[in-house]
């Protein structure tokens, strides 16, 4: 299931940032960010089923800083 929905964001995440590159409209960005973040709180989780701790905590902390950041530009 993980693995689906890591494919499913994944197709949906480089598709918005097609979309971003190729019509030069910047305003979906931080949505850009946010889902980064759930690819890779996704990830991690694979990662985490895979016991490789220090590498899920790595996409946890990516995961967190994206979202962070997605969430700041959408405030501002």
């Amino acid at each position: 299931m993980l693995k689906a929905l890591q494919l499913i964001l994944s197709i949906v995440t480089v598709g918005l940032a097609l979309y971003i590159m190729l019509t030069y409209s910047y305003q979906f960005l931080s949505f850009l960010n946010i889902l980064l973040g759930l690819t890779m709180l996704v990830l991690g989780a694979i990662e985490w089923q895979k016991r490789k701790k220090t590498s899920a905590w790595l996409l946890f902390l990516v995961a967190l800083v994206s979202w962070f950041f997605g969430i700041y530009c959408m405030i501002i």
